[in-house]
């Protein structure tokens, strides 16, 4: 009874199984561009960036980059 059910011919021959498959696929290279593009350099973590105090040091950085 059950041997009714699953495919003759292997899992992939459900066109469902192949739909969500791809899905999954396109799915994952997505995630895996979105990480390597927005978090693959790392910001230099200090206690300014937490409560947005500037020293005059990153001032005068600020105004020697422009």
């Amino acid at each position: 009874m059950i041997k009714k059910y699953l495919p003759q011919h292997g899992i992939f021959s459900i066109p469902l199984i192949r739909e969500i498959t791809v899905i999954l696929i396109i799915k994952i290279i997505v995630i895996f561009t979105i990480k390597y593009f927005y978090f693959s350099d790392p910001v230099a973590f200090n206690e300014a960036h937490l409560f947005g105090e500037v020293t005059s040091q990153e001032i005068s950085l600020q105004n020697n980059n422009k």
